[in-house]
């Protein structure tokens, strides 16, 4: 008798192998058979016939440290068959900490991942003070996936040098002691390795950069060898705006990585000011995989940037006068007063554009579905201009579609000359890794949490506008590659004995809804989070976390090392 059966299915295992149409069955949260079960008997079976069965995806990149000690259900990454997401990227946490350090450590992650002060304090317990306290704090708990956790490098620079790593202070030889120590007892105690931050505009709002910004190569040599130890991952965000900064940030990483035999992840993107200067990162990634350095670049399949909405804090229209004076209004009332003020609203717009004028061509009206890869002449300025319409008021009547739910992408990254091609070439590369989801961060202009969705639809399914991804491929970028990265034995792949993550999928069904906002943070804090159509179920540990077009109440997922 088994727990459950997924009969006759497409089973793509993970691993890229084209599907098997087969059951699979389990028991006690745990992958129990694979093959023709016919005639097994279970307490619930699932009939996928025509249907994809994959292992549950796993996200890499999330910022969801907080979220993770005030809620059970972590959107927006619910509903996207992810079944397991890592926190701690970039450098920023709240562990450890020590209580004199809490407002600061607070006002960083406002600061580096927007997420307001108001929501983190009205939503952490603070009932830790070190690293493996706050994981134990998290084994009380159940989530809707499973949960990882880094050590946020920043943290652990005040933790251990205080008000002087504040200041932008060097670490000291006991400091960089004391620094290891740490690492190797928080690695110990079920962290997935460290994350850590170069990226100049990662600031508090008062202009504090991230302290990990100042960690010099002895530092990180330091952290490595406590990392390669443990066999686990420094993760880091090198300063991609600008080049050859950046070359030379991963140039540094690079020799952390080959000194101590740490393997070393990082944040890998094209920005449009400096189209091309990805390739010579990617060239260098290369060049140490080949000398067998353990080195992965994570990316991101569709553009970066922003989702504008009326509910932002920041669109085209805030800085107008006649806008500001409304803009404390419930969303209802609102809406209703922008249509009795249109028209001036408009000619200030249009008087004084502000930071936006020189974004019209990175910004697109999104109509019944998202577009990822919009051409350059679905931009603002043309589509107004095809419409007779001044680009001021083109802009408002696009918010104003769907009673006034309206959407604009704004692809300020990873679309230099409106196409995707580099970023098919970034996920091809051997070794590359799917991430960079951010959720959590950014939430209320942002929801990159849904980008395992549209890789999997669009990069295989939907796209015209050049070469597609097999299904096989993308599958395993989603599961095993990145199960393998972090060490999570017995994930990723669908093979018996592992953990019985699943996804089952209709395919042709698959898609992303238009990003809606809700108001259901920590005092009364906002996200953006994005519905999906065609997961069937998802399952966590053989329970199931979803169930058609809805999550269920369950909550199996648990912290994981």
């Amino acid at each position: 008798m088994y727990d459950l059966v997924i009969a006759q299915g497409q089973v793509f295992d993970g691993s890229g192998a084209d599907a098997q149409v087969a059951d699979v069955a389990v028991a006690d949260g745990r992958i129990a058979a694979i093959g023709n079960l016919q005639g097994a008997r279970s307490k619930e079976q699932l009939n996928a016939r025509g249907l994809l069965v994959t292992p549950g995806f796993i996200d890499v990149h999330s910022h969801l440290d907080g979220n993770v000690t005030w809620e059970h259900q972590l959107k927006p990454n619910s509903g996207h068959g992810i079944t397991t997401t890592v926190m701690g990227n970039c450098g920023v946490g709240f562990a450890p900490c020590k209580p004199e350090h809490r407002e600061f450590v607070v006002a960083l992650m406002e600061g580096v991942e927007d997420i307001p002060a108001e929501q983190l304090n009205a939503g952490l317990p603070w009932t830790w003070e070190s690293f493996p306290e706050y994981l134990e704090v998290l084994r009380g708990r159940r989530f809707d996936m499973n949960v990882a956790s880094l050590i946020p490098h920043s943290c652990l620079r005040v933790f251990v040098m205080g008000q002087r790593a504040i200041d932008g202070g060097m670490a000291t030889a006991d400091d960089i002691n004391a620094m290891a120590r740490i690492t190797d007892e928080a690695l110990a105690a079920g962290a997935v390795g460290l994350g850590s931050t170069r990226l100049h505009g990662q600031k508090t709002k008062s202009g504090i950069p991230a302290p990990s910004q100042h960690a010099n190569l002895d530092e990180y040599r330091a952290l490595g060898e406590a990392l390669a130890a443990h066999g686990r991952i420094l993760q880091i965000a090198p300063e991609f705006n600008q080049y050859p900064l950046a070359d030379e940030e991963i140039a540094m990483a690079i020799e952390v990585a080959r000194a101590t035999g740490c393997t070393l992840t990082y944040s890998l993107k094209q920005t449009n000011e400096d189209p091309h200067g990805w390739r010579g990162l990617l060239a260098r990634t290369r060049q140490a995989a080949a000398e067998g350095i353990k080195v992965f670049p994570q990316v991101l399949g569709r553009p970066t940037g922003a989702i504008i909405t009326w509910e932002a804090v920041v669109h085209p229209f805030s800085r107008c006068p006649s806008y500001r004076e409304i803009a404390d209004l419930p969303i209802t009332k609102r809406l209703a007063e922008l249509l009795n003020r249109r028209e001036r609203i408009v000619a200030e717009a249009e008087g004084n554009p502000g930071g936006f004028g020189r974004l019209y061509s990175r910004l697109f009206a999104m109509a019944e579905r998202m577009d990822y890869e919009p051409p350059s002449s679905d931009s603002v300025g043309p589509s107004a201009q095809r419409a007779g319409q001044s680009t001021a008021s083109y802009l408002f009547d696009a918010l104003m579609r769907n009673e006034g739910r309206g959407v604009l992408l704004l692809a300020s990254g990873n679309y230099a000359d409106y196409s995707l091609e580099p970023m098919l070439e970034m996920m091809r590369y051997e070794g590359s890794i799917l991430g960079l989801g951010d959720a959590g961060a950014h939430s209320s202009v942002i929801c990159d949490a849904s980008a395992t969705t549209t890789t999997l639809a669009y990069w295989t399914r939907d796209r015209s506008l050049g070469e597609r991804m097999s299904v096989p491929e993308v599958i395993r970028k989603l599961t095993s590659e990145p199960a393998s990265l972090y060490g999570f034995e017995g994930r990723g792949k669908l093979e018996v004995g592992a953990h019985a993550d699943i996804n089952v999928i209709d395919y042709q069904c698959l898609d992303v809804g238009m990003p809606e906002m809700h108001y259901d943070l920590p005092a009364g804090g906002k996200r953006l989070v994005q519905p999906a159509s065609g997961y069937v179920a998802t399952y966590v540990g053989g329970v199931k976390v979803r169930d058609g077009g809805a999550q269920t109440e369950a909550t199996p997922g648990e912290l994981i090392a």
